[in-house]
């Protein structure tokens, strides 16, 4: 059996407002259970534990159209079999060996991805080496999938920005699967 002691706790995903309602529920189901049951408290608590139920399986299953949240969690989660992971295209610039015929790239490029439907998360030229040889400049381009990605890729819009980069630039290009959200 685990030690409660290690259990951690991430307290910014709790829904307080969650708790708070449940919080309610008991407070109400209980005074109602102790009212009904006449000082009897064996009746009372198993009075206040079916009001409790009731209100909780009420609350949580019953359309109440309320915007107060259904869930314990302050995040939907979504079932593994209906997360997708993001995919990313990293392009990594090592050099650009003709400025002048590199100028249109950076537009072509942005034009093209967010045709796509992609969209820049890195698009720089600062860039601090730890190890290694850095590159001159770095794109991250997210998309929904690979499938995405790759029709991106296949796009004559790409097709033209590509000529550009390796005409203007030593390059390389990528498609790299993320974790699901």
């Amino acid at each position: 059996m685990q030690n409660l002691a290690t259990i951690a706790i991430d307290w910014a995903n709790v829904n307080w407002l969650y708790v708070t309602v449940l919080v309610i529920f008991v407070f109400l189901s209980t005074l109602i259970g102790t009212i009904l049951s006449f000082r009897h408290v064996f009746y009372g608590a198993g009075l206040s534990a079916l009001l409790f139920a009731a209100a909780f399986v009420f609350w949580n299953y019953y359309p109440h159209d309320l915007p107060l949240p259904t869930l314990m969690t302050a995040q939907q989660q979504v079932p593994a079999t209906q997360a997708k992971s993001p995919t990313y295209v990293v392009i990594a610039i090592q050099k650009i060996t003709d400025p002048e015929a590199y100028k249109p790239l950076p537009e072509k490029g942005r034009a093209a991805a967010e045709a796509a439907g992609g969209h820049y998360l890195i698009r720089t030229g600062n860039i601090t080496r730890l190890d290694g040889v850095a590159p001159e400049r770095l794109a991250l381009i997210e998309f929904d999938s690979i499938e995405k990605a790759q029709a991106w890729y296949s796009s004559p819009a790409q097709k033209d920005a590509d000529a550009i980069r390796s005409k203007s630039t030593d390059s390389l290009a990528f498609i790299v699967e993320g974790l699901g959200k």
